[in-house]
Parts: C-alpha cells; sequence; structure tokens
C-alpha cells in the first residue's frame, strides 16, 4: 500500500464543515486540531530573505543619523521594489535588487539625509506607496506621507510629477491604484477620509491635474481596514463563471466594474468606484464569540505568570484588534472550480469569506450593451484562528495568508479548507504602522481609561502580495515566502530516494488539484459516461499533472523490479497448495513479499489517480514479464471487494479467473463481479466466462445491472436447474434444509432471485432498483414468463435433450420449483399478490370439479409465442430473439397476469408430480409440498382474491383446521359460497378438531336454510339443536351466555308456514328443538333461561316445568323456581320476573320448598321469613322429615310454641357442638407424637396455629348459625319496658345457662390441652355474640342478678372478662362522649362572644363617608345605590363601597340598614320586657353581665362595642342600603 501522506491532512473547522458534523450522527474521529500542528510541517513554503535589498535596510538601521532612516512601507511593480522610509525617503530597487533611485535625494552626489529636499523633509515619513505602470509613461509610483501630502513621483527619472499637499488632513494610512489604464487611485487617511484622486494631463507638454471625489467624509468613522480587487485585465486568463456545470464567460460588464473593500469598526463595505460610485453590499462586524478576543486576552493573562517581567512588557497583548481585509480573484471550496472575486476578512479569531459572482454572458445579448451588471455578494464560509489576526493576504488564487498576535504564518488552502503550512514570525522583526484610533473606532474595551485614544497597528503596508509571492517587509530585511513548486519537491525526493514518499506527494497533489477540478468538471446526474471507459482513455485527455503524475509511478515500477530480490521458491509449484506451504513453512520468500508490496503501491496509485488503462496495461504487463502475475491478482481481489475499484479489463478478468480456478476458489470471482460496474465491461466476453463456470449470482448482476434484463439471466438459470434435475432432484433432504446438492442450490437462488425482482430490490445485493417504476413493469414479465405453458432454451439444443426430466412437461418453471421447495416459492409469489399497486387481470369461474377448473388456465400472448416456436428449435438464437420481441411488447403493460391462472397450474402441476413421488425422494416431501399450496390457498381463499373447486376446498379446510386457529377457519368459512364445500364433511372436520364456533357458523347456515325452505323441518331442528350444544360447549363463559339472544332472535317472529305441507311454523318448528334443550340452558343460566320462557312459553309453563321436574331428578326445577321466587329474575327484566312469579300458585312454591329441602335445606330457613307462600304445617313436616332444626323451630314459633322452638334449638346447639368437638380432635395430630416432640410444637406456637384454625371450619359456622338464629327467636319474643312477666328475659337466660354449662355436658376437661383450648375459644366467642345481644334486649338489673345469683359460685367465672370488657368500652364511651361536649360548648361560647361584639360594633353609627349623622339619622347624601355595603371601623365611622365582589362572602344573609338596625332595636325592646316581665330574674342574670352587657341591655352602648377584635382594624357589615328607610328610623 501506498503511504498516502506524509503529514495527516489537517482540515480546519470550517462553519459549513460544523453544520454537516451536528447533522451527522457519525462524526469523523480523524479531524486533526489545526492548532496541534508544529512549524514547517510541510515543507511546501519557501521563504527566503532578499539579501542585497536586506543589507541596505541593514545599514539604514545602523546609521540612522545620516541615512535616510528605518522603512516604513512597502510596494512592488512589475519592474521595481519600492520601500518608504521614517524620512520621507523612498528606495527603488529594481528585480535584481539593485538600488535604482532614491527618490527624495539628488540624483547624484551624496546620498545623506541632510542633501534631501526641503519639501521632502516636510513631507514627513512616508506612510503608503503602490506602483502604476503606464505604457506611455513608464514606471509611476504614488506616495502618501505623514503630513497628508500625496505625491505623484516619476521612477525612471527620480523626480516629482505632481505633488498635493493639501488634500487630506491627517496622515495617509493607505493609497492603492485602482486602474492600469489612467492614474486613479483611493487614498484613506486616519481620520476616515476616503477620497479618489485621477491625475489628468490635457495636453502633453502641459502639468498634470488633480481631480478628486470624496467617497467618504470623515463622519463615518475611521477607517481601519482597506483593499482593492485586482482589476480583471491584470489576470493571466479570462475568469468563467460556471452555471450548470458549463463554462460560460461573464458579462461584459465585468470589465467596467472596479472594487473596493473598506472596514471600520461596526461593518465592512463592497464599494463600486467605477464606473460609479455605488455600496453594493454592507458586511456586519463578526459577533464577539465569533471573534474570541475574549477568550484569548484571558489565556494570555494566564500564561503571563509564567514569563519574566520584561517579557511581559514586550509581549503584552493590546487592547484593539483591526480588521483585515485582502480581496482577489481566487477559488474557494463548493466554488465549482470558478475563478471569483473572494474577499477575505480577518476580524479577531475570525477569518470569514464574501464571495461575489458576476452575472454570465447571455448569448441573446448584444456585444454593444453597454449596461452595468452589479455582482451580487454572499457570505461564503468562516472558521477560527488560534489568535487574533493582524495581517492578511492572497498567495496565488488558492491560497490564503494570515499573520495572527502571536507571530505564526499561516498557509490556508481554500480549495481543500486545509491548512497547508504554520511558520514561525516570532524572531522577525515586521515593519508595522502605528497610530491613534478614536475611542468609538476600538474593537475591544479599553484597559487604559485615562486616555482618549487608543494605540492600534496595522501590517497592510508592510505585506504584499505580487505574482504567486508575497514580500514582507521588515526592520533590517525583506523577505520573500513562495509555494514551492510540487515537481520540484517530488524530484527532490526521489533524488534522495524517498519514493513512496514522492508518491504520496504526488498523490496529495492530485487530489487537492486535479481530482478536484475533475470532481467539479463531472455533470452528477449521469449515470455512466461511456468516455469515462478505462480503455476510451487517450492521452489527448490527460493533463500535464496526471502526465508526470504517471510517469512518476512508471519509474519507481522499473526500478522496483529492476531491483527485486531473487526467488528462493520454485514459481512452477506456486499454486500446488501443499509444497507451498512447506516451502513457506521453511523459510520467507523476499521477492513475492517485494512484489505485493510493489502491486499495493501500483494499484492504489492508479486507483486514486483514476488511471486504470496504466494499471492494466504497463503496470499488469510488468508483473506480468516478470513472472508475478499471481501476486498481482491476489493484491488486486481486495481492492475489488472493498468498492475501490470497479474495473477489470478483459484480458486481465480472464487470468483471474483462470488464477481462482488455479486454486479452486471459483466463488471469488463471482464475488468480485458484484462489486465491479458492469456497464462497462465486455459483455459477450464476461457472460460467456460466467456460463461456462456456472457464476449464476454475478451472471444475474451483469444481466440486470448491465442490461436491464431481468428475464434472461432467469431462463439460463433454470437451464441449471434443469440439467441437474435430471440426477440429483430425487435424493433425501437435509434434515435442518440446507441444499446439499447443485440442484437445490440453483434453484434456491432462482426464488431468492424471484424474490428480490418482487420486492423491488436487486439482486443479490438487495439494493433498490433504479429507477422507482422499473417494478412496475418487471413484475409482469417474470410472472408472464414462470407461466409459460412450455419450455423454451435460451441456448442452441437437440430434440433429445428437450425430452429431459422437466422440460418435457407442461408449466415446467413453476413445477421444478415447486419440487425445490414449494413453501419457499409460493412464499415469494405471496409478495407480489400482497402487494396493494399491483394490478392483475381478473376472472370469474364457476366449475365444480377439478378438471374443468384447471382447462380454463389463460393462454398469454408469451405462452401462445411460445407453443408455436418450440417444436422448432434449430436456431436456438432465433428463438431467443422472438422471445425477447414478445417480451418487449409486453413491457409496455402493466398488468400482471391473473391469479387463478398460478392457482390452477400449481394445482395442476400436483397432480401430476403426485403420481411420481420419486421425484420428491419420499412420500413425505410430497405431503410438505402439498400442504404449502394448500396454505397458500387458504390464505387467499380468506381474501377473497382466490377461489376454487368444491374437493380442492375441502382439502384447504382440512389443512387449515389443523394448522390455524379457529378464528381464521370461521372467516373462511365466512366467506366462501355455501355451495363451495360439503357442510357435512366440513362438520366432521371441525367437530374432530374441537372447533365449536366453526361448527357453530355451519349449523346456523342449517338453521337459515330452514327459513329460506330449502331444507326440511327436522334438519332444520337438528341444525337448531346443533347451535345450542356448540354453544354450551365453548369454553369462554361470556359466549356460551351468546346463546339466549340468538334463540331470542330466531324463536320470536310471526307465522312462518312451511311450503312443504307442513302446517307448523319455522317458529313452532325451533320452539320445539328449544324445549329439548332448555334443561341444559338452565344449568347454563337459570336467571336468563327464565326471561327466555317468559318470552316464549309463558302460555306452556305448566309443560316446561314439567319436562324440567324430570332433568337431573328435579335440580334443574329447582335451579328454575330459584331464579324466579328469589327475585333474581326481576333483578335482570322487571317485566319477565313479576309476569312469571303471578303465574306460579302455592303448590308451586310447595314444590319449590320440597326441592330446596331436598338440595339446599340450609337456605330453607331463610326463605321462611322472608316469604309467605306457603303451608306452614306441611313446612313444618317437612323440615321435621329432613331434620332442618332452624326452619322448624320458626315454623313452631309461628304456631305460638316458643319454647318448643326454643328447645329445638338448644338441643341443635349441642348437637353441633358435639359434632365440632369430634372434629376439632381430628384438626392436630401433634398427640401421635412423642412427648419430646409435643412440647417442642408447643414452643413453636403449634397451639396458637390452631387456635385460630377453628374459624374456618365449616362445623364452626354451622353452630355460629344456629346459635343467631335462636337468638332471633330471643329478640322477636323478647318482652317490651311495660311488660312484667319477663317472659322474654327467660328465653335470654335459657341460652346463656346453656352455653355456661356447655363445658359440662363436653367434657372438656378429658380432651387435649390444644383441643381444650380450640373449644373454649369457641365458647368464648359465642358467649360474647349472647351478651352483645342480651344488653340490648334484656333489663340490665336482670342480667346483673341472673350473673351474681346463678353463677356467683364462679368468681364470675367467664363473665369476668366480658364484663371488663363491657365496662372498658362504657367508660372510653362516656370519655368521647364529654370531650365532644366540651368542644360543643367551647365554640358556642366563641360563637356567641362573637356575635355580641358585632352587634355592639354595628349598634352606634356617628359618621357615613366623614359626613357626621343628623341627630335624627338623616345624612345629607340619601341616594346610595342599592347593593351598596357599610365598613364599620373600630371608632363608629362608616364607609360605603359599591364592590359586592369582596364582601359578598363575608356577610350573605344583608337585607339593608333598615332590616339590620330594626333588629337592633326590636331585640333591645324584648330585653325591656323580659326585664319588667320576670323582674328579680332579670337581675340576677344581668348581675351576671359585664358593664358594657348591662349598658347593652339597658338600650345603650359602650365603649367597648367600638374596640377592634382579633386585632381587626375595621368590620364590615354586609348590608343592602336605601337610605331613606335608614333615616326613617
Amino acid at each position: 500500500m501506498v503511504k498516502r501522506r506524509m503529514k495527516p491532512k489537517i482540515e480546519l473547522e470550517t462553519k459549513s464543515r460544523l453544520q454537516k458534523q451536528q447533522s451527522s450522527k457519525n462524526k469523523s474521529n480523524n479531524q486533526f486540531s489545526q492548532h496541534n500542528q508544529g512549524f514547517n510541517f510541510s515543507g511546501m513554503i519557501a521563504m527566503k530573505p532578499m539579501q542585497r535589498i536586506g543589507a541596505e535596510l541593514l545599514q539604514c538601521s545602523q546609521y540612522q543619523k545620516d541615512t535616510v532612516g528605518l522603512p516604513t512601507a512597502l510596494a512592488i511593480g512589475s519592474k521595481f521594489i519600492a520601500i518608504g522610509t521614517q524620512r520621507g525617503i523612498i528606495l527603488v530597487f529594481d528585480l535584481f535588487e539593485e538600488l535604482r533611485q532614491q527618490l527624495g535625494l539628488p540624483v547624484s552626489g551624496s546620498n545623506t539625509y541632510d542633501t534631501a529636499s526641503a519639501s521632502v523633509k516636510k513631507y514627513g515619513a512616508v506612510s503608503s506607496i503602490d506602483f502604476q505602470q503606464m505604457e506611455a509613461n513608464g514606471e509611476n509610483l504614488v506616495a502618501g506621507y505623514t503630513s497628508g501630502c500625496i505625491v505623484l513621483w516619476d521612477v525612471i527619472k527620480g523626480t516629482i510629477v505632481k505633488a498635493v499637499p493639501d488634500m487630506h488632513p491627517s496622515p495617509i494610512t493607505s493609497l492603492r491604484f485602482i486602474s492600469e489604464k489612467t492614474l486613479s487611485f483611493v487614498s484613506v487617511d486616519v481620520g476616515g477620509l476616503v477620497n479618489k484622486v485621477s491625475f489628468t494631463k490635457p495636453l502633453l507638454w502641459t502639468t498634470y491635474n488633480v481631480e478628486s471625489e470624496c467617497l467618504l467624509d470623515g463622519t463615518a468613522g475611521q477607517i481601519l481596514a482597506f483593499s482593492i480587487l485586482p482589476p480583471i485585465s491584470s489576470l493571466k486568463y479570462t475568469p468563467m463563471n460556471n452555471t450548470d456545470n458549463k463554462k460560460q464567460p461573464y458579462h461584459q460588464s465585468v470589465n467596467q466594474i472596479i472594487l473596493i473593500a473598506l472596514s471600520s469598526a461596526k461593518s465592512s463595505f463592497a464599494i463600486a468606484v467605477e464606473p460609479s460610485n455605488s455600496v453594493l453590499y454592507k458586511w456586519a462586524k463578526p459577533p464577539l464569540e465569533d471573534m474570541n478576543v475574549e477568550a484569548f486576552i484571558q489565556s494570555k493573562n494566564n500564561e503571563s505568570d509564567e514569563i519574566d517581567n520584561d517579557r511581559q512588557e514586550s509581549s503584552s497583548t493590546p487592547d484593539t484588534f483591526l480588521p483585515c481585509l485582502a480581496w482577489n480573484w481566487a477559488i474557494v471550496s463548493g466554488g465549482e472550480h470558478s475563478v471569483t472575486p473572494i474577499l477575505a476578512r480577518g476580524w479577531g479569531c475570525c477569518i470569514q469569506f464574501l464571495r461575489g459572482s458576476f452575472p454570465p454572458y447571455e448569448e441573446t445579448e448584444s456585444k454593444s450593451d453597454e449596461s452595468i451588471h452589479w455582482p451580487a455578494f454572499g457570505t461564503h464560509d468562516e472558521f477560527r484562528s488560534s489568535a487574533p489576526v493582524v495581517a492578511l493576504e492572497w498567495l496565488g488564487n488558492r491560497s490564503l495568508v494570515y499573520l495572527t498576535l502571536t507571530n505564526e504564518l499561516t498557509v490556508v488552502d481554500t480549495v481543500m479548507m486545509t491548512l497547508m503550512e504554520r511558520l514561525d514570525f516570532s524572531g522577525i522583526k515586521l515593519v508595522y504602522a502605528e497610530f491613534a484610533l478614536s475611542r468609538n473606532g476600538t474593537t475591544q474595551p479599553s484597559h487604559n481609561q485615562d486616555s482618549d485614544n487608543v494605540m492600534s497597528t496595522t501590517f497592510q503596508n508592510s505585506m504584499i502580495s505580487n505574482e504567486g509571492r508575497i514580500l514582507v517587509l521588515c526592520q533590517e530585511e525583506l523577505k520573500s515566502l513562495s509555494i514551492i513548486e510540487i515537481q520540484q519537491r517530488i524530484t527532490t525526493l526521489e533524488e534522495d530516494g524517498e519514493w513512496l514518499e514522492a508518491l504520496a506527494l504526488a498523490l496529495d497533489h492530485y487530489d487537492s488539484t486535479v481530482k478536484s477540478q475533475e470532481d467539479r468538471k463531472r455533470e452528477p446526474d449521469v449515470r455512466h459516461d461511456i468516455m469515462s471507459h478505462p480503455e476510451f482513455v487517450s492521452k489527448i485527455r490527460k493533463s500535464k499533472d496526471e502526465e508526470w503524475i504517471a510517469e512518476l509511478l512508471l519509474r519507481y515500477l522499473n526500478l522496483a523490479v529492476e531491483n527485486a530480490p531473487e526467488s528462493t521458491l520454485d514459481r512452477s509449484t506456486i499454486f500446488n497448495k501443499s509444497s507451498s506451504r512447506r516451502q513457506k513453512n521453511s523459510r520467507i520468500d523476499l521477492a513475492q513479499s517485494h512484489f505485493q508490496m510493489l502491486a499495493g503501491v501500483c494499484i492504489e496509485f492508479c486507483i486514486v489517480t483514476r488511471r486504470l488503462d496504466l494499471l492494466f496495461n504497463d503496470v499488469y504487463q510488468r508483473f506480468r514479464d516478470s513472472g508475478y502475475t499471481d501476486v498481482f491478482l491476489d493484491v488486486l481481489e481486495p481492492y475489488v471487494l472493498n468498492d475501490k475499484l470497479q474495473y477489470i479489463a478483459p484480458e486481465v478478468m480472464s487470468q483471474f479467473v483462470e488464477h481462482c480456478k488455479t486454486t479452486n476458489d471459483v466463488s471469488t470471482v463471482e464475488r468480485c463481479l458484484l462489486h465491479m460496474d458492469v456497464t462497462i465491461m465486455d459483455f459477450d466476453t464476461i457472460l460467456s466466462l460466467l456460463r461456462k463456470n456456472g457464476m449464476y449470482s454475478a451472471l444475474i448482476h451483469v444481466y440486470t445491472h448491465g442490461l436491464d434484463d431481468y428475464v434472461s439471466p432467469l431462463e439460463h438459470l433454470f437451464e441449471a436447474i434443469f440439467d441437474t434435475a435430471a440426477t440429483e432432484s430425487g435424493k433425501q433432504r437435509r434434515l435442518d434444509g440446507s441444499p446439499q446438492t447443485a440442484f437445490e442450490r440453483y434453484g434456491y437462488k432462482a426464488i431468492l432471485y424471484l424474490r428480490h425482482c418482487f420486492t423491488n430490490r436487486t439482486f443479490p445485493q438487495g439494493q433498490e432498483l433504479k429507477p422507482e417504476n422499473r417494478v412496475d413493469t418487471l413484475r409482469p414479465e417474470l410472472l408472464q414468463f414462470l407461466k409459460a405453458k412450455k419450455y423454451t432454451s435460451p441456448t442452441r439444443m437437440t430434440p433429445s435433450e428437450l425430452l429431459a426430466r422437466f422440460r418435457q412437461y407442461d408449466y415446467p418453471y413453476i413445477r421444478v420449483l415447486l419440487v425445490v421447495d414449494a413453501k419457499a416459492f409460493l412464499d415469494a409469489l405471496s409478495i407480489i399478490f400482497d402487494s396493494p399497486e399491483v394490478r392483475f387481470i381478473e376472472s370469474t369461474d364457476n366449475q365444480d370439479t377439478m378438471d374443468d377448473w384447471h382447462n380454463m388456465i389463460e393462454q398469454s400472448p408469451l405462452q401462445i409465442e411460445n407453443e408455436s416456436t418450440t417444436e422448432e428449435v434449430a436456431d436456438g438464437s432465433e428463438l431467443r430473439s422472438e422471445s425477447f420481441e414478445v417480451r418487449q411488447r409486453n413491457e409496455k403493460g402493466m398488468t400482471c397476469p391473473d391469479r387463478m391462472d398460478f392457482a390452477r397450474i400449481i394445482s395442476l402441476s400436483l397432480t401430476s408430480l403426485e403420481s411420481t413421488n420419486t421425484i420428491f425422494g419420499n412420500v413425505d416431501q410430497f405431503q410438505v409440498t402439498k400442504n404449502a399450496f394448500y396454505d397458500f390457498m387458504g390464505k387467499y381463499l380468506l381474501k377473497g382474491l382466490l377461489r376454487a373447486p368444491p374437493s380442492l376446498t375441502m382439502s384447504v379446510i382440512a389443512r387449515m383446521t389443523s394448522r390455524l386457529a379457529q378464528d381464521d377457519v370461521i372467516k373462511l368459512l365466512q366467506v366462501l359460497p355455501r355451495k363451495a364445500y360439503d357442510r357435512e364433511k366440513v362438520l366432521q372436520i371441525v367437530e374432530g378438531e374441537g372447533m365449536t364456533r366453526a361448527a357453530l357458523h355451519l349449523y346456523k347456515s342449517g338453521v337459515v336454510e330452514l327459513f329460506e325452505g330449502t331444507c326440511t323441518s327436522d334438519a332444520g331442528a337438528h341444525h337448531f339443536r346443533k347451535v345450542i350444544e356448540c354453544y354450551l360447549k365453548d369454553e369462554d363463559i361470556k359466549f356460551r351466555l351468546g346463546a339466549f339472544d340468538y334463540m331470542k332472535k330466531e324463536c320470536i317472529g310471526g307465522s312462518t308456514f312451511r311450503t312443504d305441507g307442513d302446517e307448523r311454523t319455522v317458529h313452532d318448528v325451533l320452539r320445539n328443538a328449544l324445549c329439548e334443550k332448555l334443561s341444559a340452558l338452565v344449568n347454563l343460566d337459570p336467571v336468563l333461561s327464565a326471561q327466555l320462557v317468559a318470552e316464549i312459553y309463558i302460555d306452556e309453563l305448566e309443560t316446561i316445568l314439567e319436562a324440567l321436574k324430570r332433568a337431573e331428578e328435579g335440580m334443574v326445577q329447582f335451579k328454575f323456581f330459584h331464579a324466579i321466587i328469589s327475585g333474581d329474575l326481576t333483578k335482570a327484566d322487571v317485566v319477565a320476573g313479576p309476569v312469571l312469579l303471578s303465574n306460579l300458585t302455592v303448590d308451586h312454591h310447595q314444590q319449590y320448598l320440597e326441592l330446596m329441602a331436598r338440595f339446599h335445606p340450609e337456605m330453607v330457613y331463610q326463605h321462611l321469613i322472608t316469604h309467605d307462600n306457603y303451608r306452614a304445617e306441611e313446612c313444618l313436616q317437612l323440615c321435621q322429615a329432613h331434620e332442618i332444626a332452624d326452619a322448624s323451630a320458626y315454623l313452631l314459633e309461628r304456631m305460638g310454641n316458643v319454647s318448643s322452638a326454643l328447645q329445638l334449638m338448644l338441643q341443635t346447639l349441642e348437637g353441633r357442638m358435639m359434632t365440632l368437638k369430634r372434629v376439632v380432635r381430628g384438626l392436630s395430630t401433634s398427640s401421635s407424637y412423642p412427648l419430646s416432640s409435643r412440647k417442642m410444637m408447643r414452643r413453636n406456637h403449634i397451639r396458637k396455629t390452631n387456635s385460630h384454625a377453628y374459624h374456618d371450619i365449616k362445623e364452626t359456622q354451622s353452630v355460629r348459625q344456629i346459635l343467631t338464629v335462636a337468638l332471633d327467636l330471643c329478640e322477636r319474643n323478647s318482652s317490651t319496658s311495660s311488660d312484667k312477666s319477663g317472659h322474654g328475659s327467660q328465653l335470654w337466660f335459657n341460652v346463656l345457662d346453656r352455653l355456661i354449662n356447655a363445658k359440662g355436658f363436653l367434657r372438656l376437661s378429658k380432651e387435649l390441652p390444644e383441643h381444650c383450648e380450640i373449644m373454649l375459644n369457641v365458647l368464648s366467642d359465642l358467649l360474647k355474640m349472647t351478651m352483645q345481644r342480651m344488653v340490648s334486649n334484656v333489663a340490665l338489673p336482670d342480667l346483673v342478678r341472673k350473673i351474681t345469683s346463678d353463677h356467683s359460685g364462679n368468681h364470675l367465672g367467664e363473665f369476668r372478662e366480658m364484663i371488663s370488657t363491657m365496662l372498658s368500652t362504657y367508660g372510653s364511651e362516656l370519655e368521647i362522649c364529654g370531650s365532644a361536649v366540651d368542644v360543643m360548648n367551647d365554640d358556642v361560647h366563641k360563637l356567641l362572644k362573637m356575635k355580641f361584639n358585632l352587634k355592639m360594633r354595628g349598634a352606634k353609627i356617628g359618621y357615613v363617608d366623614g359626613i357626621a349623622l343628623s341627630k335624627d339619622g338623616q345624612h345629607p347624601n340619601q341616594n346610595f345605590s342599592r347593593g351598596s355595603f357599610f365598613h364599620v371601623g373600630t371608632t363608629g365611622n362608616a364607609t360605603t363601597t359599591s364592590s359586592v365582589s369582596d364582601l359578598r362572602s363575608e356577610v350573605n344573609d344583608a337585607e339593608g340598614a333598615k332590616t339590620a338596625l330594626a333588629r337592633l332595636r326590636a331585640k333591645r325592646r324584648t330585653k325591656q320586657k323580659q326585664k319588667l316581665r320576670h323582674g328579680k330574674r332579670n337581675e340576677i342574670q344581668i348581675g351576671m353581665m359585664t358593664s358594657s352587657d348591662k349598658l347593652y341591655a339597658n338600650g345603650g352602648s359602650s365603649d367597648a362595642a367600638y374596640m377592634p377584635r382579633y386585632e381587626e382594624a375595621s368590620l364590615v357589615l354586609s348590608i343592602t342600603v336605601d337610605y331613606n328607610d335608614y333615616s326613617n328610623n
């Protein structure tokens, strides 16, 4: 490989580049910082001192008193170099550095300053000079001085031509000629005055006249920078404008326009001074963040701590940075290689480009057109420098040079926007001008606030660019900077033997010059240019740079081959892998390594320089002559695979194929071809080569990309499939499906190719097809080819070969793909079938048999053509051309063949293949093929895109039921017409698979036929019963409940008579069928079933009940009764529930009780206490017979035998407690463990677990239930407070005694401790429940007496804890009530006090709005608006307001001043009446009041009424004012 660059390519961080990086997700990591490179890193800039001029300047600097002084300004002309000095003398040198004139000194005599004329001495120092050469007068030089004087010098004679001393009042800062034909220039002084001056001579013998025009009068501020665009006549060639990739000359007005650039402290301006004065563009100053000056100053201040004091003083950072301007005809990046006016501006650390565009010359314009077309301007790009820029100049038309404050001179390539070189100017004493700027002219805030002016420096008169070089004026020397020619640099490296560095430098030069120019010349929209073919590249098209670059490579190649080491291997056995491996293991072949390196260098070099003709001619021939062709081809391969090389010459390609064959790696050729540009290849050669070697992927690539032919490669691929099918198609397939034979590989390749084409992608890359609409014609082409009935050969074949396997059958292409992999082929076909934008021919068919269906295959024009030419195969080429013509005619159409044709062809092919199973290897493979076809048909039958005869439809349904979900099968049955399948056979299939919903759909269709009259009543009733069964078998309960809606819909309706003589209506048939399934429906949902009966069988209720009675021994009837009588039906349907309930008799209720006693005896008691539709005596007998204790006791109570009822309850309670004890014994098996284990279990709280387990025991709940019934009985029969018999209390005491004595008859002392503890807990809970019920029904004295008298011997025993808990609860309740009363009393007291204070404050109002009321309460202004409010203060002064919103939330019940005062007076009168009425009692009450209360009670008021409450400033009374009423009261 070639070492591409000697130094890394340093790209500038331009604004456009940064924007691209921000928009790109993957930013480049190969960018090098432009600030991290050292000086002279590229060596492409030559800086040489001009020694003779330097010697003169050195002498002037050493003897300043006697000489002309230090240099101040520099100018370059076509013949002379002029240097201005401090004492007004101008030194003129020729280009050979000889001093020719000292303008300002006598021509002969002493050259000291003392001999200078007085006029020169008064001019002052030279501040700016410029040359102009005129054809008639020779060289002229104009000079500006610090006195403001301008002098025109004749350089040849050394005399003053014209002096203008009074044009500028301040020193001249810049002065430049603007034309080569006239003595016109623009001058700028320190004060900002800008003049355009012209020297004219009316007659030859007269003196020059001075004409001046003021461009700026100084009011706009100081001009900090000035530059002029060189006239277009100064260029060596006429610039062209690239418009739409075509070069056109600029408009002729470009020859008349002269542009200058000026910069003030705020903006820069592009100004036209010829042919008229006009400001063309205003360029604003860069933002401070872009100038980055503050950051630079801060960094310098941080670095100053490490520098000594002397160094700090000499390198202090200035306060201000002036802009720098440089205008030139230049080339920039993105400029289409057009030389345009580019204004470069450096301001602070920001360097920007302003591009001017002149309009092109139009052919329609007249050459005599003198109209002026001004250029348009726009900012092009910008980047930042490492330090503020102090000088800026162009070096040629694509290199910009700028000097920074840190004495770094940087060269930038404006086309590639890269850093070319950096030079160190820290040891060079540059000449600069220093003058004072006004405060408003500074670009940075000054740190010296004492002075009115800021000192600034400029280098615009000490760095001058001219003809590819820059002269830099120093105090003691003059330096020349120029770019070293690339050929000179490469020649130097070549002479030094640095060949790789020379080649790398040549590549860099090619990238930055030749390649960039070619890229801009190339039209981006042209897909392929045949003239860019390597075979057509001629020497005429090669530039000089390309020629010497190619010669450099050939010189290196010849030298490397001639000096190559000798090979240590036998080249004759190099392709023998075993021998070469042994030789490589023994020693390294230096010659082979050398030629590998050499091949890499040559290939890389030729690819980069686009000289493939050189690579495959001279370079390849040199390797072949040396015997290292194999090395060259091996190195060539990775360049192709990495898409660096997209073309190989035919001769080299043939050698490459042979080389790969020798190494048994032919697939490499195919992989390489997929990466090459096939549009520039020799098709005949490459296609023949690919067919011969079986490289069908590459063959497809060449056909599709090079010839836009997608059918021909498929024909050749099928040829390979047919050839290998005869011997390999019947072999056993691998279990993992991987191809193991050529037949399978080719077959899968064809299927994959079809998939790519159908999805609008190229094969095998998978890229999008170009153009985008190509797929619209491609799909019909491929489908027409696939459905061809007869085989068509693309090559010449004998008739015997045509009769080979598969070729002799109808539809051979589809047939062979089915054998390869039917599923993969049908999946590929589904891609185009599923595409919504593809149009197909639509057809209809109503064929019932497979034969008729197969015979409907439509014959396309291509098939007819094939059939007519199949027998004439003598000339394969003619057949090929005829087929191609047919395809060409079909390309215009974009409609694909009928989908049904493909379904018929595939079905027909499978039918014929079924008799030849040997093709598949075994029967299983054929079954897989059929299943794939059935899946394919099922998919499109479901979508309604295909139709099939009944026999095929049955096979598809059978396949879908075994593979797909039930919903898909249902959708298919819904889509298919009824005649498309046999319903009975389908029912057998779906019922066999357990698809009840699919069967439901089919049975429903049978019910529909009953309504349509197309089936018998028995068949319809059978289908209806099956519908109900399908609903009942479904696993989803919600879906099962849907049966009721369906039955209501079908069974409710008017009369529909049968047409076959049956007098029953369809609804009668369905009702009879439903009656048979009613019991199953009741089991599903009794409520909905009862609702259904109410709507359908209300008149046949007895029959329905009788039918339900026989089902499940009455259990179904009980559910039905329960849904009606319990009220569940009424909750669901407020109409059906009462209707059915009203039709039930007492016998029905009695029957319901009997069924309840049989199936749910626990429900009898609750039913008895909530209903009364039963006969009590019969119910008592029934309950006694079924031993339902609670119900029997309730009935005894209802019959008046309360004692017997209670006794029955207590006996039942004892029996259930005994049962509970037996259950508790088996609850824990800890007794079976040894004693030690039982102790450990007790420690592990086993007893606690068992003690809580009894709550979940069924028997515990039974005990609690029977006790609750007994307590209910006692509560119903408890005597009232007026009853003195105490019979009710005795009932409670009987229950209490039985519970207290239960411990005895249960014999708990003989039980295990853990069992005893459980039973005691149960008894304790029962006692608590009893006592809680007794407290509210038994008098407390009776209860206490009972406990203390009957159970005093037990020390209150079981009651101790109970009584303690009751007393504790009672105490807590008393405490809560007491606290609530205290809180209430406190709140009431506060409210009363607040109310009293409000009354006292509003009782006396002396002022309203600051106006005192009269004694009778009159107010001068009595017209208050209604809705006003009084604000009563603490002093009795009231104010009114009309703002209702602020006060409405505080007082909402106000009725006006009249109502408020009336209430106050009424309360006073009431108090007086009470006082007189009660006398002494009132005195006692008044005695308990405060003095203010007493005063108020007596009708007066106190000052306390006006005191603030809770630090309030005022009181607001919401009073609706009607002042007339107020005054009257």
